[in-house]
C-alpha cells in the first residue's frame, strides 16, 4: 500500500502552472488513443500502457485475474517464446514495471530510443498470443500466492485492507486487483485466456508517451505493435462514492509486539475542485502527526497521513505503537484540531515550499509524466488536468486547509492489527474525527 503513486499524489504542488506545448495525442488505427510528450533530453523512453477498468472489471470469483492474466502473458510469446523473451530482456536491459489498482492496470516501459520497436513488438505479441507454458504458468502461480500470503504476513501492509473492511463494505473497490489466495489458486489457462480476450480490446486501452521519438514515428512503431488489437470493450459505471455513515472499526488480532493503525475518511473525487487544497491540508497534518506522536510523546517510529488519487478518494492516517490507544487518540485529535483550528501561516507556507521542492525532483521522472497523463485522462477524462489542477495552490491559505477538511471529513473507518491479549479489545473503540 505504500505505494508510490500515493505519495506523488499527496506531494504534488504548483510545478505544473500551464500546458506544456509538447504534448499530441492521437489515435491509432483501431482507436487506441495515445498521448505523447517529446522529452529530447536523452535517448531514454518511457511508454505505458493502461487498461481501464480495475475493480469495477472483476466479480468477487475474479479477483486478481487481470493482474495474472497479463503476468502470465508476460512470461512469452507465440513469436517471442520464453528463453527468447528473456534474451530479449537480457540484451537490451529495458525496465518492465507494473501497477494494478482499483481503477486500472498499467505497464510501464523504460528503454534506450533504439530498442522500442522491438520491445512494444514483443510486448504486443504477448498480449495476443501469449504462449502460456504449463511451468511459466504454474510459476506466476507460485509467486503470485507467495507475493499475496507475505502481504498479509506482514501486519505493516495488511492493515490497509483490515481498515477496507469498516471504511467501504460493499464498495466496488472491495474487489482486491491483486486477487486472494483462494482466486489466484483456482485460475486456468482457460480463465487467462478468456480475461485477456476481454479485456485487451481497444476501448480498454490507453497508451501515453515521454521521450525522443516524435510523434509520426511513435505512431509507427505503436502501430505495428498494438494495430491487431481488436475493437471493442466495456463500459463501466461511475464508481460510486463511499457512504461509511459512522464511525466504524475493524479490529485483527495477531501476536505482534507493536500495534498497527490505520483510518481512512472521506475525500473529494478526482477532478473536484477541493481535492488540492484537500492533499494539501493532509500533508500539513502529516507533519503535525510526527510532530506530536513522535516528538512530544515518543510514540511511535512511523506516522503519516494523506489522500489517495483514484476516482473516489479517501483520505488516510497511519501509525504503528505499542500503544494504540493512545496513539490513535492523539492521531484524531491531530486532524479535528486542524479543522477547528487553521494551522499558523508560517508553517502552512513551509509545508507548500517543500512540497514544491519535492515534486521538483520527482517531476523529471518520465515514468511519472506518463503516469500523470494516463491517470488523469482516465480519472478526470482529461490528461490536461495533470497540469492545471495544480495552478492556485499557491493561492490557498491556512484557513482554507481548516474548511475543506471541515466539508468532507466526517466519519472514519479504523483498521487495528493488535494484540488484543495485551490491549484488551473493549478499549479499541473508533475515536471521532470531529
Amino acid at each position: 500500500m505504500k505505494n508510490i503513486y500515493l505519495v506523488i499524489a499527496v506531494l504534488l504542488g504548483s510545478l505544473y502552472a500551464s500546458v506544456p506545448e509538447n504534448v499530441e495525442e492521437f489515435t491509432l488505427s483501431n482507436g487506441i488513443p495515445v498521448i505523447t510528450r517529446t522529452i529530447d533530453n536523452n535517448d531514454i523512453e518511457g511508454v505505458s500502457f493502461f487498461i481501464i477498468g480495475g475493480s469495477s472489471a472483476l466479480t468477487e470469483e475474479t479477483q486478481g485475474l487481470e493482474r495474472f492474466s497479463l503476468e502470465c502473458a508476460m512470461m512469452g510469446s507465440e513469436d517471442f517464446p520464453g528463453l527468447q523473451w528473456r534474451e530479449l530482456m537480457d540484451r537490451t536491459q529495458a525496465e518492465w514495471t507494473s501497477s494494478f489498482n482499483y481503477d486500472y492496470s498499467r505497464y510501464h516501459l523504460r528503454c534506450i530510443r533504439e530498442d522500442l520497436p522491438i520491445l512494444l513488438a514483443a510486448f504486443g505479441n504477448s498480449l495476443l498470443n501469449p504462449e502460456l507454458e504449463e511451468q511459466a504458468f504454474e510459476q506466476v502461480r507460485t509467486s503470485t500466492i507467495q507475493d499475496l500470503q507475505e502481504k498479509y504476513n506482514d501486519p505493516d501492509s495488511w492493515i490497509w485492507f483490515v481498515a477496507n473492511d469498516a471504511f467501504m463494505p460493499g464498495h466496488t473497490y472491495r474487489r482486491l486487483p491483486d486477487g486472494t489466495v483462494e482466486t489466484v489458486s483456482s485460475f486456468t489457462t482457460e480463465d487467462v485466456s478468456n480475461m485477456l480476450e476481454d479485456r485487451i480490446r481497444s476501448g480498454n486501452l490507453l497508451i501515453t508517451h515521454a521521450g525522443p521519438t516524435q510523434p509520426e514515428e511513435l505512431r509507427t512503431i505503436l502501430e505495428q505493435a498494438f494495430g491487431e488489437i481488436p475493437e471493442g470493450g466495456q463500459e463501466f459505471l461511475q464508481v460510486e462514492p463511499f457512504t461509511v455513515d459512522r464511525d466504524t472499526i475493524a479490529v485483527q488480532h495477531r501476536e505482534v509486539p507493536t500495534a498497527y493503525a490505520v483510518v481512512k475518511f472521506n475525500a473529494p473525487p478526482q477532478g473536484h475542485e477541493d481535492l488540492i487544497p484537500f492533499r494539501t491540508a493532509m500533508t500539513v497534518v502529516n507533519d503535525l502527526l510526527w510532530q506530536v506522536l513522535r516528538t512530544d510523546n515518543a510514540l511511535t517510529y512511523a506516522t503519516f497521513s494523506g489522500a489517495t488519487n483514484y476516482r473516489e478518494n479517501w483520505g488516510y492516517m497511519y501509525v504503528s505503537s505499542p500503544q494504540p490507544v493512545l496513539a490513535c487518540s492523539l492521531m484524531a485529535g491531530v486532524l479535528s484540531g486542524v479543522i477547528d483550528n487553521p494551522v499558523e501561516e508560517d508553517i502552512f507556507r513551509g509545508t507548500i515550499e517543500k512540497s514544491r521542492t519535492l515534486e521538483n525532483l520527482r517531476a523529471t521522472s518520465k515514468d511519472n509524466q506518463c503516469w500523470m497523463m494516463g491517470n488523469f485522462e482516465i480519472c478526470t477524462g482529461d490528461w490536461r488536468n495533470a497540469y492545471t489542477m495544480f495552478d492556485n495552490i499557491s493561492e490557498l491559505s491556512s484557513a482554507d486547509l481548516s474548511a475543506v477538511l471541515d466539508r468532507w471529513v466526517v466519519f472514519g473507518g479504523w483498521g487495528i492489527i493488535a494484540d488484543t491479549t495485551v490491549v484488551p479489545i473493549e478499549q479499541l473503540q473508533p475515536w471521532p474525527l470531529k
